[in-house]
C-alpha cells in the first residue's frame, strides 16, 4: 500500500526543507501570531510610512517559515485584495556574513530585480514614473540610473544588469553616457541611495506596488561580523529608512542565541535603528495546546480522507506521548519528531492510526537519548 493510501496524506507534512515551490507552504495554527504579520502589512499597503519590526525567538520557533510564508505572491494578494489596494513589492533575504554587507544587501536586491516585469507592470497601470524620479534625489548619478531601469527607450537591459552589478567595463560605460551615467556605482552611499530611490519608485503613487516589504532572516548572525561590518549594517538600515520614508517595510528575524540574546540588542543595533522599530512579535515555544492545534491545521490542510480522527494518521494517545517526552521544544523539533515517526512507520508498513505502542518502541530513535 502507498503512502496516499495508507495515511491518506498527500506527502509528509513535517517538512524540514523549504518548499519546492513557495505556494506549497501552509500557515498551521498560531492564529494570533499570523494576525500580528496580517494587520502589520495590511498597515504598511494602505498608509505610505516606512517601519521596522523585530521578530524575534529560539531557532526552530517559525520565524524563517514566517517570511516565506508571507513572502507568497497568493497571501500577498489576499491581503492587497482586502483592502482594494496594489500588490506589495516582497523578498526575503538572509543577512550577508562576507566583508561587504551593504553591497551585497544590494546585490541580494538586484538578483530579484526583473527590470522588464517591472516595466511592463508601469506600462499596463499606465502609471508615468520617469517625471517623478526629478525629484527623489538631488544627486544626478542617482537619478540617471533611476531614469534608466524605468525607462523603456533604455533597451539594452543587460547592459544595464552589467551596470547594477559592477560588471561593466569602461568601453561599456560609454554606451550608458547618453543616459547621463558618467561613472560606476563605488561607494555604500551609492548602493543605498539607489535601492531607496527604486523602492520609492517601484511605490509611486501605490498604483503599480503598494509598498516594498523585506524580511532580514538569521539577523543574529550580526553578532559574528567584524564591528566595522556591524557599524555599515546599521547605517545601511537607517539610511535606508531615512531615504525611503514611505511605504518600505522591514522585518529582522533575530534567533536568540549564545552570541545574541534580547538584552544584547543594544551592543549589535545603534539607537538610531533601536527606535525606527515600530514593533516586535515574539516567536515564543508551542504549548501543548497550541502544538495539538497546530498538528490538527496542518495535518488537514494535506490530508485526503479520515476516518473522523483530527490527529489521522495518528491516535491521539501517541500525539499526546510525543509532546510529553519532548518537553520544552521548539516547533522545528516536534516536526522532526513527527516526521521521523511517519517516515520509520511507513518503512515498517505500520496500518493508521499508529499508536503509541509503535512510539515507545522506536523512541530512542524518534526523541533521541536522554539521561535518566
Amino acid at each position: 500500500m502507498s503512502f496516499k493510501e495508507k495515511y491518506k496524506l498527500k506527502t509528509n507534512p513535517f517538512r524540514i526543507t523549504p518548499a519546492t515551490s513557495s505556494e506549497d507552504l501552509v500557515w498551521a495554527g498560531f492564529s494570533e501570531t499570523k494576525e500580528k504579520f496580517e494587520k502589520r502589512i495590511k498597515r504598511s499597503i494602505r498608509i505610505p510610512n516606512s517601519s521596522l519590526v523585530l521578530n524575534w525567538g529560539e531557532y526552530g520557533s517559525g520565524k524563517t517559515h514566517a517570511a516565506r510564508f508571507f513572502n507568497k505572491q497568493s497571501e500577498l494578494k489576499s491581503l492587497s485584495d482586502s483592502l482594494d489596494s496594489s500588490l506589495p513589492y516582497s523578498m526575503v533575504i538572509t543577512l550577508p556574513k562576507g566583508k561587504d554587507p551593504v553591497y551585497n544587501i544590494y546585490t541580494a536586491v538586484i538578483d530579484k530585480l526583473n527590470i522588464e516585469e517591472i516595466r511592463s507592470s508601469f506600462k499596463e497601470a499606465n502609471v508615468q514614473v520617469l517625471p517623478f524620479i526629478e525629484d527623489i534625489s538631488d544627486n544626478m548619478q542617482i537619478t540617471s540610473v533611476l531614469k534608466a531601469i524605468f525607462d523603456e527607450n533604455v533597451s539594452d537591459i543587460s547592459l544595464l544588469k552589467k551596470y547594477l552589478y559592477g560588471n561593466i567595463t569602461n568601453t561599456e560605460l560609454k554606451d550608458l553616457n547618453e543616459y547621463g551615467i558618467l561613472r560606476q556605482l563605488n561607494s555604500d552611499s551609492d548602493y543605498t541611495k539607489l535601492l531607496a530611490g527604486i523602492f520609492t519608485c517601484l511605490t509611486f503613487e501605490k498604483k503599480v506596488f503598494s509598498t516594498v516589504i523585506i524580511w532580514f532572516d538569521e539577523f543574529e548572525d550580526l553578532a559574528i561580523l567584524s564591528s566595522s561590518n556591524i557599524d555599515k549594517t546599521n547605517n545601511f538600515l537607517r539610511e535606508i529608512l531615512d531615504n525611503t520614508p514611505n511605504n518600505l517595510l522591514m522585518f529582522l528575524n533575530l534567533t536568540q542565541t549564545a552570541l545574541f540574546g534580547l538584552e544584547d540588542l543594544g551592543e549589535y543595533l545603534t539607537e538610531a535603528v533601536k527606535s525606527r522599530i515600530k514593533e516586535r512579535i515574539e516567536f515564543d515555544l508551542p504549548t501543548e495546546e497550541q502544538f495539538k492545534l497546530y498538528l490538527v491545521d496542518l495535518l488537514k490542510s494535506y490530508r485526503e480522507g479520515n476516518d473522523g480522527n483530527e490527529y489521522f494518521p495518528f491516535d491521539e494517545k501517541l500525539v499526546d506521548k510525543v509532546i510529553e517526552e519532548k518537553g520544552n521544544a521548539s516547533l522545528r523539533s516536534f516536526n522532526e519528531a513527527f516526521s521521523l515517526l511517519l517516515e520509520l512507520a511507513d518503512l515498517d508498513e505500520i496500518d493508521a492510526p499508529i499508536k503509541i505502542e509503535f512510539f515507545e518502541d522506536n523512541k530512542d530513535e524518534i526523541i533521541g537519548w536522554k539521561e535518566d
